[in-house]
C-alpha cells in the first residue's frame, strides 16, 4: 500500500479552531448582498466540510443548525477519533465525521449537498487530489448549492513562498517534521538574515514575516508550511478549475470585500470597471489588494434575484449585535487603512441590537432611523457586518430547538475548555460561533455549577488547574497577577449579557 499520508503532515494533529465563514448563514448573507439566491435553510438540508482536521466547526455548526445533517471528512484518524469523542459527548445526532481520503469520496454513500466547504485544504494537496475534490463536487452538489473555497493566493504570496521554500530546505533530510524541526528551520532562517542574506536585503518586508511567524503555534506552521504539496494560486487558476464543476464564481464570504471603497478605493473600482470578464477582474483586483488569503463562494446555477427581491429578504435578515455596544467614534482598520465610524446613526444601531436582536426592516421603521431611507440604514449595518461587529443572524423559528442542541454541545465543550484550543461556543439566535476565549469557559463551567467567583477565588482556581494567564502579543505581562484576574473577571462580567442575548448562557 502507498503512503496514506500522501506528503501531507499527519504525525501532529492540525490546530482546532471554529470558522465562522463556513456557516450556512454567513454564506447565504454574502449571496443574497450579491444579488444571488440563498440556499433554503428553513427545513433540511446537507452540509459537507471537506478537510475538517479535528472537526470543531463542523460540530458546532450542527449543534447551532439542527435541522440540517453535516458531514465532516479527513483522512487524519486521529481527527476523527477525536471528533466522534466530541460528538458523543455533546450528543450530536445530525453529524457524521468520515476518516476517508479524496480519492475514496467517490465511493462513499453520501447524499447530495447543498453547501459543500473547503477551508484552506485547495492550497495544502496535490493535484490528483485537487482533481479528485472537483470531481466529488460535481457528482454531489446540488443544482443551486453552494462551495466555499478558502485559498492561499497570488500575488501576495510572490514576495514570501521563498522563505517557505527555505524552510522547506532547511529540514528536507528529517522523514518526519515536529516542533524540534520547526525551531530548527526558524533558526536557520535567523541566522542567514542575521548574516545579511541577499534575499533578506532584496525583500525587506520578509523580515516582517518572519517575526510572526515565530509567534504561531509549532503545530499550525507544521501544517501550513511543510507539507510536500504548498501551492498558492491565482484566482484564475482556482475558477478554471470550479468551471470543471459547473460552478461559477459568485462573490467573496468576506463581507468587507463586498465594499470597494474599504478595499480597494475610487480610483481602482473605477479601473476595473473597463474589464467587462468577472474573473479577469478578480485576478487583477487581487494586485490592487496584493492578498495572501481569498475566501470565495461559487454556486451552481444560483437564480439572480431582482431588485425587489433582494430588497424583501434583506429587510427580513435578523441582524444580532456580536460584541458589547462600541464606543463612537469607533475607528476600524481595513485594506484602504483605518476608517473612522461616526456616532450617528451607527449608536442608534447598536443601541437597538444591544438590546435584541432584530431585522433590517425593523430598523428601518425606527423614528430615529427612517429619514435615512432603505439605502442609509442598509449601508450603515453593512459597514458595522464588515467591522465584525454585527452578524446575520438566523429567523426566531425554530430557535427554540437550536436551543436545547446548543445548550447540549457547550455544556460538554465547558466540561473540556481547559487546554482546549478552539475558542467558540454555540449560539442559536446565531446559527454561527461566537468566540469565548478559554478561561472565559472556564469562569462560565464554575459559575453554571452553582460558584460565584470573587478575584481571589478564581485566582486560587487558576493556580490550582496551573491555568496561566495569556499576554496579547507584544504586551508585557501584567505586574500584579491578582489585578490581572481581577480585571478578567470584571470582563467576563460585562460581557455576561452579550452572552445571555446570544443564547450561550
Amino acid at each position: 500500500m502507498s503512503d496514506w499520508t500522501d506528503g501531507y503532515v499527519t504525525n501532529t494533529d492540525y490546530t482546532s479552531h471554529f470558522y465562522p465563514y463556513l456557516s450556512p448563514q454567513a454564506q447565504n448573507f454574502a449571496l443574497l448582498l450579491s444579488g444571488a439566491m440563498p440556499a433554503d435553510i428553513g427545513g433540511g438540508f446537507n452540509y459537507c466540510e471537506l478537510g475538517c482536521g479535528q472537526g470543531y466547526t463542523t460540530a458546532l455548526l450542527a449543534a447551532a443548525n439542527p435541522n440540517g445533517h453535516f458531514w465532516g471528512v479527513d483522512f487524519n484518524p486521529s481527527h476523527i477519533a477525536g471528533a466522534n469523542k466530541m460528538q458523543a459527548a455533546a450528543g450530536l445526532t445530525n453529524v457524521t465525521f468520515l476518516e476517508k481520503s479524496f480519492a475514496e469520496l467517490k465511493d462513499a454513500d453520501l447524499p447530495p449537498f447543498e453547501f459543500i466547504a473547503l477551508h484552506g485544504i485547495w492550497s495544502w494537496i496535490s493535484a490528483a487530489n485537487r482533481e479528485a475534490l472537483t470531481a466529488f463536487i460535481y457528482a454531489k452538489l446540488k443544482p443551486g448549492g453552494i462551495v466555499y473555497i478558502s485559498y492561499n493566493a497570488l500575488p501576495g504570496w510572490a514576495a514570501a513562498a521563498p522563505l517557505r521554500q527555505l524552510m522547506v530546505e532547511s529540514q528536507r533530510h528529517k522523514t518526519d517534521i515536529d516542533a524540534a524541526a520547526v525551531d530548527d528551520a526558524l533558526s536557520v532562517v535567523r541566522r542567514m538574515k542575521d548574516m545579511g542574506a541577499a534575499f533578506f536585503k532584496a525583500n525587506p518586508a520578509i523580515t516582517q514575516d518572519f517575526d510572526l511567524m515565530g509567534k504561531m503555534p509549532k503545530n499550525y506552521i507544521m501544517h501550513e508550511y511543510f507539507n510536500r504539496d504548498w501551492t498558492p494560486f491565482y484566482f484564475s487558476d482556482v475558477a478554471g478549475e470550479m468551471r470543471k464543476a459547473k460552478l461559477a464564481f459568485t462573490c467573496s464570504s468576506d463581507i468587507a470585500e463586498h465594499l470597494d471603497q474599504l478595499c480597494i478605493g475610487k480610483d481602482a473600482k473605477e479601473m476595473l470597471t473597463g474589464f467587462a470578464d468577472t474573473t479577469a477582474r478578480e485576478t487583477i483586483r487581487d494586485y490592487f489588494r496584493n492578498r495572501r488569503f481569498r475566501r470565495d463562494l461559487f454556486t451552481r446555477g444560483a437564480r439572480k434575484l431582482s431588485a425587489d427581491e433582494r430588497i424583501t429578504m434583506l429587510r427580513a435578515t435578523r441582524l444580532a449585535l456580536i460584541t458589547l455596544p462600541p464606543e463612537f467614534p469607533l475607528q476600524v482598520t481595513f485594506p484602504v487603512g483605518s476608517v473612522t465610524i461616526p456616532a450617528e446613526p451607527f449608536s442608534v444601531i447598536a443601541t437597538m441590537l444591544a438590546e435584541k436582536s432584530c431585522t433590517l426592516g425593523a430598523l428601518m421603521g425606527d423614528a430615529r432611523l427612517v429619514k435615512l431611507g432603505y439605502q442609509g440604514v442598509f449601508q450603515a449595518v453593512l459597514l458595522l457586518v464588515a467591522a465584525g461587529r454585527v452578524q446575520a443572524a438566523l429567523a426566531e423559528a425554530g430557535e427554540a430547538e437550536r436551543r436545547q442542541s446548543t445548550a447540549r454541545f457547550n455544556t460538554a465543550m465547558l466540561a473540556s475548555a481547559v487546554g482546549r484550543e478552539a475558542q467558540s461556543l454555540a449560539s442559536p439566535v446565531m446559527g454561527n460561533g461566537i468566540t469565548v476565549s478559554t478561561t472565559e469557559q472556564f469562569i462560565m463551567a464554575l459559575e453554571r455549577g452553582g460558584q460565584h467567583l470573587t478575584p481571589d477565588g478564581l485566582t486560587r482556581l487558576l493556580t490550582a488547574k496551573k491555568i496561566t494567564l495569556q499576554t496579547p502579543p507584544g504586551a508585557e505581562a501584567p505586574a500584579d497577577q491578582s489585578a490581572a484576574v481581577a480585571e478578567l473577571l470584571a470582563s467576563y462580567r460585562r460581557r455576561q449579557g452579550l452572552f445571555q442575548r446570544l443564547g450561550i448562557l
